[in-house]
C-alpha cells in the first residue's frame, strides 16, 4: 500500500472518510498504496534501499470523477501530495513514514457544490525483504504498518488503523517483470462504530522500453467485511519517464470497478532518491 494499495487505489495510507465515502474511496485507494523504491504502480515493491539512503515518493495529484448520466450530479475526489519517505537501515530493512498532505471531496448537485477537505493521516511502516534469489530475480517482503489519526475531522475518523502487506516479484524475461501483492487491513468503518477487515490484492506486468521509458499494466481487487457493496477494483496501465537514475515521473489511468465509485481515476506520481 501500499500503505496499496492507497491513490489506488489512494493504501498503506488508505483511509475511509466520513463524508461521501464512495466518491473518495477509489482515489484514496490509488494514491495511498505507496512504495519505497523507484517504481511505478500501486503494487508494493519488494525492493529496499541501501543503508543510509533516503527516498521520497509522492503522488503529486490523484483525481477521481464519477458523472451521473441521468442527472446533473457529479462526484469529484482529489488528493494532493500523498507522500512516503523511506530510509535504508540494512540491505534488507527500511523504516518508512507516510503522510496524506491534502484530501478534498466534492459532490455537485444541480449546480451546487458541497466540499470537505483537510489533512490526512500519518503512517508508520517497516519493510523487510526476507527472500531474494538473484539467479531468478524472485523476491518477497513483509510490510507491517500502523496509521495514526492525525487527519482533519472532515476527512477522517480519529481512529488508529493498521495492517500487513506481502509483496512478491519476479523477472520473467529480459526487460519484463511481474509482481503481485496481498494485503490485510483493519479499518474503522464509516459510521465509526467498529473495525472492518479488508482484503486487498494487486498484480502488474512491467516492460522496459529503453533507458528512460517504461510501460505497465495493472489490476487491483478489494473486498471487506463492511458488506456486499464494499467490493472494488481497478484495471488500467501507465507509463514512466526516468529523468535521471534518481528521479522518475509516472502517470497511471485506471477504469474503476464496482458500482457507486468514480468511473475513472488518474494519478501523477514522482519518485526522488534524495540521498
Amino acid at each position: 500500500m501500499t500503505a496499496n494499495g492507497r491513490a489506488a487505489n489512494l493504501t498503506g495510507m488508505r483511509h475511509p472518510p466520513r463524508l461521501n465515502p464512495a466518491s473518495l474511496a477509489s482515489v484514496v485507494l490509488l494514491a495511498a498504496c505507496l512504495a519505497p523504491g523507484l517504481r511505478a504502480q500501486v503494487t508494493e515493491t519488494t525492493q529496499t534501499i541501501e543503508p543510509g539512503s533516503v527516498l521520497m515518493r509522492m503522488d503529486a495529484i490523484s483525481l477521481g470523477i464519477n458523472p451521473d448520466t441521468t442527472a446533473p450530479n457529479q462526484y469529484k475526489a482529489v488528493a494532493l501530495g500523498t507522500t512516503l519517505v523511506s530510509a535504508g537501515l540494512t540491505n534488507t530493512l527500511d523504516a518508512e513514514v507516510g503522510a496524506q498532505l491534502f484530501l478534498r471531496d466534492t459532490f455537485s448537485k444541480d449546480g451546487s457544490d458541497h466540499t470537505e477537505s483537510g489533512v490526512g493521516d500519518v503512517t508508520l511502516r517497516a519493510k523487510w525483504t526476507f527472500w531474494r534469489d538473484p539467479s531468478t530475480g524472485v523476491a518477497a517482503a513483509i510490510v507491517p504498518y500502523v496509521m495514526l489519526p492525525t487527519n482533519s475531522s472532515a476527512v477522517g475518523n480519529n481512529s488508529v488503523e493498521g495492517g500487513l502487506i506481502l509483496p512478491w516479484s519476479m523477472d520473467i524475461a529480459a526487460g519484463t517483470k511481474a509482481a503481485a501483492m496481498v494485503e490485510w487491513d483493519e479499518f474503522r468503518n464509516v459510521a465509526n462504530t467498529r473495525y472492518d477487515t479488508r482484503w486487498y490484492g494487486s498484480a502488474y506486468l512491467k516492460w522496459s522500453l529503453g533507458s528512460t521509458l517504461g510501460a505497465y499494466a495493472e489490476t487491483t481487487l478489494s473486498d471487506s467485511t463492511a458488506g456486499s457493496s464494499s467490493f472494488s477494483g481497478t484495471l488500467g496501465g501507465g507509463a514512466t519517464l526516468s529523468i535521471s537514475k534518481n528521479f522518475e515521473w509516472d502517470f497511471e489511468e485506471s477504469r474503476v470497478l464496482g458500482s457507486g465509485r468514480s468511473a475513472w481515476a488518474e494519478v501523477l506520481r514522482f519518485r526522488w532518491k534524495i540521498l
